[in-house]
């Protein structure tokens, strides 16, 4: 099966959106026609990952954030990010990255997100095309204390800490939410009347404002409220009878202490 293959069939399966201008999701190196038999998932890649791939004899790493994101204006063997490349097209390794064409796609980061969260009917938080795709989710929970949601939000998504910004101990009934860095959207949440905003990468000046508009904030992490939506590219893929792995490690080096 070759890469456009596979790519053909996660747009049938998940429905992908075209990617916003300024990023750059799909081919990051490789070829759309070469033959794959063994996949890697991963949010990021990195010299450990890449290191693992080869080990696995994977043919294609799928990220969600792209490896290149501007302009390339030399590739040096000596950097970090050359010696990724070098042994990526030494050992014949494709690279493609699917990165707001996922966050909006309509089984993508949201939907995988929401099931993670068990909010079974939402809308999207922030539209941005003509179908209503966009960015995140607003709908219902029962009615919990917002102490015991930010605990029941830190075990779903598997975080070590969350961080909640709140004026009291309110009840929680709407949530709003966005994975990876959602800080932007926070004016839709209010809008929204959301009780609770939960993404990642909360500034304190933001937190500060949102709280004075009477909206809490749960800050899971960029890693934390991403991760959890490479499962539906794996079980798609799955299907396929390749060999699948889905290469769970967050690049960022955060370290919890």
């Amino acid at each position: 099966m070759n890469l456009n293959s596979i790519i053909n069939l996660l747009n049938d399966e998940v429905k992908l959106k075209e990617h916003e201008s300024w990023d750059n999701s799909g081919l990051q190196i490789g070829s759309m026609k070469g033959n794959i038999n063994k996949i890697m998932l991963t949010i990021d890649i990195n010299k450990e990952g890449v290191k693992q791939a080869i080990q696995e004899k994977v043919d294609l790493i799928i990220t969600h954030h792209p490896f290149f994101f501007n302009t390339i204006k030399k590739i040096d063997f000596d950097t970090y990010d050359g010696e990724i490349i070098e042994m990526l097209i030494k050992e014949n390794i494709n690279l493609y990255s699917m990165h707001t064409s996922y966050d909006m796609a309509e089984k993508g980061v949201t939907y995988n997100l929401a099931q993670k969260l068990n909010i079974s009917d939402y809308q999207v938080l922030h539209p941005v095309n003509m179908d209503n795709s966009g960015y995140g989710g607003i709908g219902e929970v029962a009615p919990i204390n917002i102490i015991d949601y930010a605990k029941f939000v830190k075990e779903t998504l598997e975080a070590e800490g969350v961080k909640l910004y709140c004026n009291d101990e309110k009840t929680v009934k709407r949530v709003a939410f966005c994975g990876g860095s959602g800080s932007e959207f926070i004016g839709d949440a209010i809008k929204q009347n959301a009780d609770v905003y939960i993404t990642g990468d909360i500034k304190y000046h933001q937190a500060q404002e949102a709280v004075k508009d009477n909206l809490c904030i749960i800050d899971a992490g960029h890693y934390n409220t991403e991760v959890h939506s490479m499962e539906t590219i794996m079980e798609v893929l799955g299907k396929t009878g390749m060999e699948i792995i889905n290469y769970k490690k967050s690049t960022s080096g955060e370290i919890i202490i």
